[in-house]
This record gives C-alpha cells, structure tokens and sequence, in this order.
C-alpha cells in the first residue's frame, strides 16, 4: 500500500522537472532573438530610469549615468529625457533597420518614439515596442 502512494509522486515529480533536450534547445534560441534582447535591454533601462528618478528626481540623459549595457550588439539611444519623462531606442546588430522604442510619463506632443522600420509608435508607457524582426 505504501509503495502504491509514492510511486506516482515520484513519476509526477520526475516528469515535472524534466524537458526534453529539443525543448530546451528551442527555448533558449528564442530567448536570443533579437526582438527579445532588445526588449529586454529596454525594460533594463525602464527600470535604471525609475531608480535614477526616485534619488535625483529627474530622468538621467545619458545611459552613461544610467550604466546600462546591452551587450555588443546592441546600441541604446536616449532620445530625449525630460524631469518629467524619456523615450528610448534600442537597435541590433544583426538587424539593420529594425529597432525597439520604448517611453515612461508625459513628452511634448509629436515626441511618442516610433520604430525605424515599420514607423509604429509606442503606445503604452513602459512597454518595449519593436519593428518585425524576422
């Protein structure tokens, strides 16, 4: 009777942490993508830009003072950065053309980031927007 009640939290328990090789391959090229490391370098600088706020009660201009590095192959832009809001954008080496925009609080009018290459603009504050990247 003891064994009945353990065996099939061991094979649970077994088949919970175990993903095949394939899937697990599959999952860190996606994770790699482009698209994926831009966005996530730009919720990086999201998150540097509220720290920086919160003790110096502006957005910082440069991402010098933020330190935020993106790797490599990826160059950040601060577009513009104001006491009361910034727009960012995020380009990738391997795709020329393409971009991520991403923007936090209130820009003059005209200034919502757009991408580079379908010209969409952000719009929702805080999250990354990228161009097609395939």
């Amino acid at each position: 009777m003891l064994r009945a009640l353990y065996m099939p939290v061991l094979v649970l328990g077994l088949s919970i942490g175990a993903l095949p090789a394939d899937a697990q391959t599959t999952n860190a090229r996606w994770q790699a993508t482009p698209a994926s490391v831009l966005k996530s370098t730009l919720r990086n600088v999201v998150a540097a830009q509220d720290s920086y706020k919160a003790r110096h009660g502006k957005y910082a201009g440069s991402l010098e003072t933020l330190r935020v590095n993106g790797g490599s192959d990826v160059r950040i832009q601060i577009q513009a950065a104001t006491e009361s809001g910034w727009r960012a954008k995020a380009t990738h080496r391997t795709r020329p053309g393409r971009s991520c925009v991403v923007f936090v609080g209130k820009l003059r009018a005209g200034e919502a980031p757009r991408t580079d290459g379908d010209g969409e603009m952000a719009g929702e504050e805080r999250v990354p927007l990228c161009d097609r990247m395939e």
